[in-house]
């Protein structure tokens, strides 16, 4: 049987969600409960690969194990062994098999969330999820200029350095906003799918433009250009969070429904 798990974690002390051999990640942090709990281990699979230091309140996974534990079960027994800075929020049973769910290319979309906080102090509570600036942001010009990413771009100017010499560098953006809360700067994008650094080199450009540092047609520029890497301003990983992520047919925790082989109309007579 293969169960779904919708997590959220603080990335702080996580260096990316991918397993390492000599570090803490969040999918180490899950096997680890998991061989306590099955006494075996369990390779568990991500939807999305986020760096050291970028949270998530909508990463998937998904791994295989037999069980007569349910997948509510499941959940509170992982969260019971885990250490609180990663929490499983929901978990489903799921297809299985060669052509079961799989988290990462069943994807529909994927939104993050960065968050620039411009007051004149940085917060005490919640810092480690803002971005603080020393500037005052327009955020009007951010989401002006935000929405020339809307569409399909070659994404290559945005490009960072994991990201392979013969990798496509084309990808879908649905939404991309600027919106102004108080003292914080939220740049929401939702995307079919994220090249390495890809949000945090476009907040980088937002950033510029928003502080009346680059013209609002730099976006057009850079997308134009196609150079590799050219959109160079790396904003730090702690503002980034992966909110939501999206899967047609969806089941009580927003993945796909289970049906089971014997219940699909196979079309025989």
């Amino acid at each position: 049987m293969r169960i779904g798990l919708v997590m959220e974690y603080d990335g702080t002390e996580f260096h990316g969600s991918q397993l390492q051999s000599n570090a803490r990640t969040v999918q180490g942090e899950i096997e680890n409960a998991l061989l306590k709990i099955f006494h075996k281990n369990i390779r568990i699979y991500l939807a999305s690969r986020t760096d050291s230091g970028v949270h998530a309140t909508g990463q998937v996974g998904r791994f295989d194990q037999q069980t007569d534990m349910s997948p509510d079960q499941i959940r509170k027994a992982l969260n019971h062994h885990m250490t609180k800075d990663v929490r499983i929020m929901c978990a489903q049973l799921v297809q299985d098999g060669p052509e079961g769910f799989d988290p990462r290319s069943d994807a529909a979309s994927r939104t993050y969330v960065y968050t620039f906080n411009d007051a004149e102090s940085e917060p005490a509570i919640g810092r480690h999820f803002v971005t603080h600036v020393r500037t005052n942001l327009d955020a009007v010009v951010m989401n002006d200029a935000s929405k020339a990413f809307i569409g399909s771009h070659d994404f290559a100017a945005f490009a960072g350095p994991s990201t392979s010499d013969n990798a496509p560098t084309r990808r879908v953006v649905e939404h991309a906003s600027a919106m102004r809360h108080g003292d914080n700067v939220e740049i929401k994008i939702t995307a079919n799918a994220y090249l390495h650094q890809q949000i945090r080199r476009i907040v980088g450009v937002l950033y510029d433009i928003g502080r009346d540092n680059s013209p609002i047609d730099m976006v057009d520029e850079l997308l134009a250009s196609a150079e590799r890497g050219a959109a160079c301003n790396v904003m730090p990983a702690e503002g980034l969070c992966l909110t939501k992520i999206v899967y047609n047919g969806s089941g009580e925790c927003g993945l796909p429904v289970y049906a089971p082989i014997d219940s699909v109309d196979l079309g025989v007579n």
